[in-house]
């Protein structure tokens, strides 16, 4: 047979090879166990009693990849993505329309039940805080009464009053028992809000996490379908940063985004609260907390400025440092490190600068 004949038969060979150490490698390996969250029973649920197990294994023993366990069935990259593209698909026609597509409403389509849910939960939280505060400042004003109380019985029981005494004595007894029951409300509320903040906390990361699985995915995605004369003119370095990045900062802002909307409410609330127990006194800082808002808009606007700024520089060392790793060769055969390691300080250097800046602002 010619040399192309033989050259495609010693490839197959290879790969063949290869498959098959690869596939033998995957029947070693030890997949790891059952979520045991699915069959968890619910007070387990809500209290995470499923993952204790994990935890005392790690207390005794070094955890490995083995010892971890399954990935969720909601959590799975291959059906979030095919059930964000559903979305997606919708918004590209607006696009096709001339229209904007919005990112923002896609993803809030994949998980709306998801968010509306969270935001209960985060909205639940804000009660007993509030009521921990009524109670603590109803308890300090007991202890602030109670002295009065007890010399006013003292000049009572100097003076021979019995009615007088009986009943300052039933006041203090009254008084005494709405302590104890502010104390007992204290402690429930913040066992409450203790639990409740465990779940928002939880629900905002398992939102959080989906999401930047499914623009990772997406990333990942676009990369494969994009002709090499478009790759070319992308850096490495742009494509990590914005599936290491960039889809950070859609998880984090799934933690904050029910402030839009529990702020406006919750605050009149307050308003009315602290009317009620220091008058218009209150005011004052209610003022301060509203003028605060655009003071506080001014600063985000100038900080998304500054993290852009860095986002470039350091889209720009990570390209150099590829393009660096890429020639290490040649640069040690003409002895360029010190030149190399000088440029690539001077980037980082302005890169620290940027967000030492931002971090200020």
């Amino acid at each position: 047979k010619n040399r192309s004949g033989r050259e495609y038969r010693c490839i197959w060979n290879v790969n063949h090879s290869m498959t098959q150490e690869l596939t033998d490698g995957f029947d070693s390996y030890e997949y790891p166990a059952n979520n045991p969250r699915r069959d968890a029973n619910l007070i387990s649920r809500l209290l995470f009693c499923w993952i204790d197990p994990l935890f005392w294994y790690g207390c005794k023993h070094e955890v490995k990849q083995k010892d971890l366990y399954a990935t969720p069935e909601e959590a799975r990259s291959q059906d979030l993505l095919r059930h964000f593209n559903s979305h997606w698909n919708k918004e590209k026609e607006r696009g096709r329309r001339g229209l904007n597509p919005r990112l923002w409403l896609a993803l809030l389509s994949c998980f709306g039940w998801s968010v509306l849910i969270h935001g209960i939960v985060f909205s639940l939280e804000l009660i007993p805080l509030t009521g921990q505060a009524l109670l603590v400042g109803y308890l300090s004003q007991y202890f602030c009464e109670k002295k009065s109380l007890d010399n006013e019985l003292t000049v009572l029981r100097s003076g021979n009053i019995s009615e007088l005494i009986v009943s300052k004595e039933e006041e203090i007894d009254v008084a005494t028992r709405d302590a104890y029951l502010y104390a007992a409300g204290i402690l429930s509320a913040a066992f409450i809000t203790a639990f409740l903040h465990a779940w928002n906390f939880y629900l905002a990361q398992k939102v959080g996490m989906m999401c930047r699985i499914i623009l990772t995915g997406a990333i990942y995605t676009k990369v494969l379908n994009l002709s090499i004369s478009t790759i070319g003119k992308l850096s490495i370095g742009h494509i990590v940063n914005l599936a290491s990045n960039d889809a950070k900062r859609f998880e984090l802002g799934f933690e904050f985004i029910h402030e839009l909307w529990v702020a406006p409410i919750y605050l009149p609330i307050v308003t009315y609260i602290l009317w009620r127990e220091i008058g218009p006194s209150c005011l004052a800082g209610i003022a301060l907390i509203l003028l605060q808002s655009p003071v506080l808009y001014i600063l985000a606007r100038l900080y998304s400025k500054w993290r852009l700024k860095s986002v470039r520089v350091t889209d720009k060392r990570v390209r150099v440092m590829n393009e660096i790793i890429s020639g290490m060769r040649l640069i040690k055969m003409y002895a360029w490190e010190w030149a190399f390691h000088a440029y690539v300080k001077k980037i980082r250097k302005k890169e620290s600068r940027i967000i030492t800046q931002g971090s200020m602002i």
